[in-house]
């Protein structure tokens, strides 16, 4: 019997982050776990106009605040290009799989992934702030 899983949150993205996104995953020619989640999440995206902040989600250059469930711990990072990714800065690229399960959702939105290592991942935004 296959493992019934819930599905993955509404995801939202601006038009210009979608096109930035767009040309990353489609360049990505290496092999990248992060680069496949992102461009399995490009097809989910709900488009939404750059002038829009009513909705808040993670979009390129937000800082959020996310539990990682497996590990019961907390961390917050910055989520941006993949030539702006610091560790010493918590900057992470959205080609890292953190930052392509995190863009484009909200706070109290718990998504999962299976990680190139073939182990459950499951983190839930806390706090987004732009």
């Amino acid at each position: 019997m296959a493992v019934k899983t819930k599905p993955r949150p509404k995801v939202r993205v601006t038009e210009a982050d979608f096109e930035k996104l767009a040309a990353i995953g489609s360049a990505s020619r290496a092999p990248m776990p992060g680069a496949s989640l992102l461009l399995e999440e490009l097809e989910r995206f709900s488009i939404v106009s750059d002038t829009d902040r009513r909705a808040k989600f993670v979009r390129l250059g937000s800082q959020v605040t996310y539990r990682d469930l497996a590990l019961d711990r907390e961390r917050t990072v910055r989520v941006g290009l993949p030539g702006e990714a610091n560790v010493d800065e918590n900057r992470i690229s959205v080609l890292a799989p953190i930052g392509a399960a995190l863009i484009g959702l909200a706070v109290g939105d718990v998504f999962r992934w299976e990680g190139s290592d073939d182990r459950a991942r499951e983190i839930e935004v806390l706090a987004i702030e732009d």
